[in-house]
């Protein structure tokens, strides 16, 4: 019994806070004084509010279903497009990680793998991990790394299909 009252209480208390708030309309009409100039004026504001039409997306991440990487191929680069439009202050991190946590490519019916690395497309220099934050509230833009697997792990790797996943995670936090 404690608890309905309580419940009924708290809903009661909620709805009690909720006090509309209208604007006075203005209104010109010819029973004001009309200024020197015979024209009669009134000022309006226009604003824009941060509520969102429900079918607004603030932000998208695109990334590739499947990246082939050609037997041999030492660097093979991968590319996904961050589009944002986000709250003043806020900005979009991403993050990257090989679904089995080992970053290797895995044989599905050995025990072969193929180790792989991560590189910056423009340097090469090699990337512990992927993250990118972006540095502004509104971005378009694509983003690029590398796949790297070394002439020693191909050459110990009998020719086959292996495969990983690599799992995205986006979110916004403040800037």
């Amino acid at each position: 019994m404690k608890k309905i009252i309580a419940l009924a209480l708290a809903i009661v208390m909620m709805f009690a806070v909720c006090v509309p708030a209208f604007a006075a309309d203005i209104i010109i009409n010819d029973n004001q004084p009309v200024p020197v100039e015979g024209k009669q004026t009134g000022d309006s504001r226009v604003y824009t509010s941060t509520e969102t039409d429900p079918t607004f997306v603030s932000y998208q991440v695109t990334i590739p279903a499947e990246t082939p990487i050609k037997w041999g191929a030492t660097k093979t680069l991968f590319s996904y497009h961050v589009k944002t439009q986000l709250e003043l202050g806020k900005r979009l991190a991403l993050s990257a990680t090989s679904q089995n946590g080992e970053q290797a490519l895995k044989n599905a019916s050995t025990d072969k793998t193929l180790p792989y690395t991560f590189s910056q497309t423009n340097g090469g220099a090699v990337i512990d991990t992927l993250n990118y934050t972006t540095d502004n509230e509104i971005v378009d833009t694509n983003r690029t790394f590398n796949i790297d697997i070394a002439d020693t792990a191909w050459q110990a790797a009998p020719i086959a299909e292996y495969e990983d996943h690599l799992t995205f995670t986006v979110e916004v936090v403040n800037a």
